[in-house]
C-alpha cells in the first residue's frame, strides 16, 4: 500500500489551557495513521524535553519517526489565540528546530505521497531539503496553510509546479487568484492552474459551507456537518488526512470527501489539533448527521 510522508513543522500549540501537540504535517501524520494509511514525519526537533515528548506521542499514535532529526535550536512553539474560535490566530516563534530540515533517504514507490505546506519553508535550508524531495516524490500534496508574516509567494508558486494535489480554504485560494489572475470560481480556476502547473485535483475548504474537489471530471461538494466549534486548529489537516487515505485506498470520491468533511467537524468540536476519534465513532456521527 502506499506510504504518506509528512514534511515540515512539528511543534507545540501554546493555547490558554495549556500546550498541545501540534504543526499541520504533524497533525496530518497522527490522523492519516489512525486512519489506516501508514504515515511518517520528515522533521527536526530540539535536544530538549519538549522534543522528546513530540516522539514520544507520535510513537504512541504509530507514526513512523524515523525521519525526525534533532538539533540544536529549541522545539518549535505556537501560541495559539482562541478568543475567536472560528478565526484562530498564530504566533509562531523563530528560529525553530523545524527550520533545520534535511532530506533523508527514502525508497520512494509508486502511490506514494509526500505532504507539505509553506510554513516550513520559511527557511532556506528546509525549503533546499523540501526541494530535494519534491524532486524524488511519486505525488506531491501542497496545502498551503498560510501563516502571516510568513507568506512567500514566489517560492509558493514555485512549489505548486508540478504538484498533483493542492489544498487550499476559501482565502487562500482568494491570494492564489490574485497572484494568478485565476477566475474566482474554483471550478474555472482549476483548469488554468491544470495548465500552468499540472494540477490534477484542487480541494478547497469553506468552513461552515463544506469543502469543494475540483479535477478534470468535475466539481464535487462535501456535505455539511454542524458542530459547535470548540476551536478550528487542525480540523483543516484532518479532513486532508482522510482525502489522502480516500484517495490512496481508491475509494469513491464523494465518499471520501464526505468521509474528510465530517472527520474535520468533528476536530473542530474539540479542542487542540489531534483528539482521538476512531473509526466508529466517525460512521456513528456521518449517519447520526
Amino acid at each position: 500500500m502506499p506510504k504518506l510522508y509528512c514534511f515540515g513543522e512539528v511543534l507545540w500549540d501554546l493555547f490558554p489551557s495549556g500546550a498541545k501537540p501540534g504543526g499541520a504535517p504533524m497533525n496530518v501524520a497522527i490522523h492519516a495513521q489512525n486512519l489506516g494509511l501508514e504515515s511518517a514525519v520528515i522533521s527536526t526537533i530540539g535536544n530538549d524535553e519538549r522534543g522528546g515528548t513530540l516522539l514520544d506521542i507520535l510513537q504512541e499514535r504509530n507514526v513512523n519517526t524515523a525521519y525526525i532529526t534533532t538539533s540544536e535550536q529549541p522545539t518549535g512553539t505556537v501560541t495559539v489565540d482562541t478568543s475567536n474560535p472560528s478565526e484562530v490566530h498564530y504566533t509562531i516563534d523563530e528560529p525553530s528546530a523545524w527550520d533545520f530540515i534535511s532530506a533523508p533517504e527514502i525508497s520512494w514507490e509508486p502511490g506514494d505521497l509526500l505532504l507539505h505546506g509553506s510554513l516550513a519553508t520559511r527557511n532556506k535550508h528546509s525549503y533546499e531539503a523540501l526541494k530535494a524531495l519534491r524532486a524524488q516524490a511519486s505525488t506531491r500534496v501542497f496545502d498551503l496553510n498560510l501563516r502571516a508574516p510568513f507568506i512567500d509567494s514566489e517560492r509558493i508558486l514555485q512549489l505548486l509546479e508540478g504538484t498533483e494535489i493542492v489544498k487550499v480554504n476559501e482565502e487562500e485560494y482568494e491570494l492564489l487568484a490574485q497572484w494568478l489572475e485565476l477566475d474566482a470560481n474554483p471550478e474555472l480556476g482549476f483548469e488554468a492552474m491544470h495548465e500552468t502547473f499540472g494540477t490534477q485535483e484542487l480541494i478547497v475548504t469553506r468552513g461552515g459551507q463544506g469543502a469543494l474537489w475540483v479535477n478534470s471530471l468535475g466539481a464535487l461538494q462535501s456535505k455539511v456537518f454542524p458542530v459547535t466549534v470548540k476551536d478550528t486548529v487542525g480540523a483543516g489537516d484532518s479532513f486532508l488526512a482522510a482525502i489522502l487515505f480516500g484517495i490512496s485506498h481508491l475509494l469513491e470520491p464523494q465518499q471520501t470527501l464526505d468521509y474528510a468533511a465530517a472527520l474535520g467537524a468533528m476536530v473542530a468540536s474539540k479542542e487542540g489539533a489531534n483528539p482521538i476519534i476512531s473509526k466508529t465513532e466517525l460512521k456513528a456521527f456521518i449517519d447520526a448527521t
